[in-house]
């Protein structure tokens, strides 16, 4: 538990109850910094997700890449590259059979 003081508490719910009517569409995106130089920081996030329905059986299977500063372009573009060399590979290999 934290304590805070009564203006404190105030800000606070102020703070929260302005969130409510904006949304969270409007908040502004936190870019993270570097705590030395205090530079940008490249980030890079690869998200997976699986869903189930526990009544038929359906599935559903997604990955989501995010990227963010110089680093970002040279993971799509490998990426992009892997994935293209995969698919040329796996096509000769199923003209060969």
């Amino acid at each position: 538990m934290v304590r805070l003081s009564d203006i404190e508490h105030a800000q606070l719910e102020k703070a929260r109850e302005e969130l409510m009517k904006r949304g969270l569409e409007n908040l502004p995106e936190i870019k993270p910094i570097c705590p030395s130089c205090r530079s940008e920081l490249d980030d890079f996030k690869i998200n997976s997700k699986y869903i189930k329905c526990s009544n038929c059986g359906y599935e559903e299977k997604s990955t989501s890449l995010t990227a963010i500063g110089s680093f970002a372009f040279g993971a799509i573009v490998g990426l992009g590259a892997a994935a293209l060399i995969y698919l040329l590979s796996k096509d000769k290999k199923e003209s060969q059979k």
